[in-house]
C-alpha cells in the first residue's frame, strides 16, 4: 500500500498528496455534479433519495458526471437512472461552485 505524504511537488505551488516511494502525485479535483429541473404539465419532477446522504429526502434528479460524458448527456442519464424519465434539455439553468465540499454543480 502506498504511503502518501503531503508536500509541494516540484514545479507546483500548493501541497498535494505524494507517494513517498515513487513520487506519484495524487491530484484530487472537484467532483462535477449534473442534474436537471424537469417541468411537465406545470409540475416539477422530484426523486426520493434511496441512499445516504439524506436518505428519504426529496431532490432533483442529479448525480456525478461520468468520464467521456457531456454535461447534457450526464443530466439526461441521471434523470433516466433516478426517475426513468427521458428528458430533452433546453439550456443551462445555472453553474455553482461549492468549494467547501469540492463540487461543481
Amino acid at each position: 500500500m502506498p504511503d502518501f505524504i503531503r508536500r509541494v511537488p516540484e514545479g507546483e505551488d500548493r501541497e498535494r498528496r505524494v507517494c513517498g516511494t515513487c513520487g506519484f502525485v495524487d491530484y484530487q479535483n472537484p467532483r462535477v455534479i449534473v442534474g436537471s429541473v424537469v417541468a411537465h404539465d406545470g409540475r416539477i419532477l422530484l426523486c426520493r433519495r434511496a441512499i445516504e446522504p439524506r436518505l428519504g429526502f426529496w431532490t432533483l434528479p442529479a448525480g456525478y458526471m461520468e468520464l467521456g460524458e457531456t454535461m447534457q448527456a450526464g443530466a439526461q442519464r441521471e434523470a433516466w437512472e433516478e426517475a426513468r424519465a427521458r428528458i430533452i434539455l433546453d439550456g443551462v439553468l445555472g453553474l455553482y461552485s461549492i468549494s467547501r465540499i469540492g463540487q461543481v454543480r
